[in-house]
């Protein structure tokens, strides 16, 4: 088993790009250049038009028409693009689109202001759209602009090859929309925060079959990437969303505030309160706190569909964070979280709900390294309803430093069926802040029901006093390789480890005669 990345794009997002190009394969082609003229154009490469917003007008929609906007600065008002049009610029870093000042729109709080988008793709009604933006900048003017594409109720759309640069509230917002595709966007400093709550540089709500790849977010503000605009409402929806090959980054401090009036880390990727089923997050970058949240009552029950599956992510919590965020706020049912690389942050997984059983989390094949908090922190923690069916599979683990740092943490309340099997677990600490570290963590009268330790490998660590069932755990040196860079090739199995063929076959493929201790397999064989 390795970390070496996956790339499953939906057919049905192929599709969109199939279709889009045969659909542009009979368009007319008009024109648009800062030289043009909208007076007297007609909109051919020989007398362009002056203006998107011109073109737009003018271009009979539902037809599969491009507009070519040439190299150069294009100054603009709102524009309104109807279905079966689509924008092709000359080059991200060649046309540049930027608002007419009487067009700004920046107050303190801005609120959604859904009409100050200077680029539009909104239908009453669900349309298709059959159309493309590609190849340009929107230029937010130092955050003077609202937000530079906002989609509403349109299918196949495609955004691929565009910027955007420091708009005021967000970058783009995608709402009701579905078969659609993001690709090779850039966008820096797009986020609004207050206080009270942040938007995103990007912001999507009710998606059905969306794929987003190879997005580049690098916010300075608020945060990255984040569900917005149904605010919990029965019916709010994101299936079969598949986001991958994203390198998200943030600043490492949220503008919002706590109930109590705390500081708190930012949140890179959000998904709050909307019926998640299917939700694909798989080979990113991201380096602050993933949130994904589904405490209205409406998710109450656990469905036994799966809601999202997070995997091959690397979540940095060291290089810009510094250690300040956490990795995964999980709140909801039927997770999947597997062969992710967690580096540093205060805690790993987290449930910080006060109400409602979280049921279902299969978290397996992950590293996680140099956990660790001012007070004690744990890799899995409930702060307040338990742990219930959870299975730890195959996961490496090492405490680095001098801070306490528990495998599980439970702060309250009834727990069952926890399953901790097949885990390489190192206590590399030199000292402890609180108390020495422990594999499991009650307090606050929490209790655990059915809870079995087998086949794990304890370097330096003792396992307690909950009871359980344990067998066949070793407390040995694991022989890993403890060279070049972490994940690999420092935690492989080196020649004679003790973790080769020890494990228990929990269903998931290996090589040898049964699976190996920890998240990778050893490769000399």
């Amino acid at each position: 088993m390795s970390f070496v990345r996956v790339a499953t794009a939906r057919t049905i997002c192929f599709l969109i790009l199939v279709l889009l190009n045969a659909y542009s394969t009979l368009a007319t082609g008009f024109f648009v250049s800062p030289a043009g003229n909208d007076g007297n154009g007609d909109g051919s490469q020989s007398n362009p038009w002056k203006t998107l917003v011109n073109a737009c007008q003018k271009v009979p929609p539902g037809q599969g028409h491009i507009i070519h906007l040439t190299a150069g600065t294009f100054i603009e008002m709102r524009i309104e693009v109807p279905v079966g049009i689509s924008i092709r610029g000359a080059g991200r870093d060649l046309t540049i689109i930027r608002s007419d000042p009487a067009f700004y729109h920046f107050p303190a709080d801005p609120g959604f202001s859904v009409d100050k988008f200077l680029i539009n793709l909104n239908s009453n009604v669900m349309s298709s759209g059959q159309q493309s933006i590609r190849d340009l900048t929107v230029e937010g003017d130092q955050k003077k602009l609202h937000g530079a594409i906002y989609v509403r109720n349109r299918t196949n759309v495609l955004i691929q090859g565009v910027g955007v640069r420091k708009t005021n509230f967000t970058g783009i917002w995608l709402w009701d929309v579905q078969d659609s595709r993001i690709t090779d966007v850039k966008l820096e400093d797009c986020a609004w925060g207050s206080s009270k709550w942040s938007s995103a540089a990007l912001c999507f709500a009710n998606l059905e079959r969306v794929e987003i790849d190879h997005l580049n977010v690098d916010e300075g503000f608020g945060e990255g990437v984040k569900s917005l605009g149904t605010n919990g409402t029965p019916g709010a929806r994101i299936h079969h969303l598949d986001f991958h090959d994203n390198r998200i980054s943030v600043t490492p401090a949220g503008k919002w505030k706590t109930a109590s009036g705390g500081s708190a880390p930012n949140i890179a990727f959000e998904l709050w309160n909307s019926d998640l089923r299917d939700c694909n997050i798989y080979n990113n970058y991201i380096d602050n706190t993933i949130s994904l949240v589904m405490d209205k009552p409406q998710f109450a029950k656990a469905t036994g569909q799966q809601t999202v599956h997070i995997h091959h992510n690397i979540i940095d919590l060291e290089s810009r964070a510094k250690g300040e965020g956490y990795a995964l706020e999980i709140m909801l049912h039927d997770a999947e979280i597997d062969h992710n690389y967690i580096s540093k942050g205060k805690w790993g997984i987290v449930n910080w709900a006060k109400d409602g059983v979280m049921t279902n989390w299969d978290i397996h094949h992950n590293v996680f390294f140099g956990i660790s908090n001012v007070y004690p922190s744990n890799v899995v923690l409930s702060q307040h309803t338990g742990l219930h069916d959870v299975k730890f599979y195959n996961n490496t683990v090492e405490f680095v430093g001098t801070r306490t740092t528990n495998l599980f943490g439970i702060k309250g309340g009834p727990s069952e069926n926890i399953q901790i099997k097949n885990n390489l677990i190192i206590n590399s600490n030199t000292a402890y802040s609180h108390y020495p570290n422990k594999l499991i963590l009650l307090e606050n009268g929490a209790t655990i029901q059915n809870l079995e330790v087998t086949n794990n490998l304890l370097v330096n660590l003792p396992m307690g006093e909950v009871a359980g069932v344990y067998k066949y755990n070793l407390t040995a040196d694991p022989k890993i390789e403890r060279r070049g860079a972490r994940p690999t090739p420092y935690y492989l199995p080196g020649t004679g480890s003790p973790l080769i063929d020890a494990g228990q076959n929990m269903g998931y493929s290996y090589e040898g005669k049964a699976p190996d201790i920890g998240a990778f397999e050893y490769t000399g064989r």
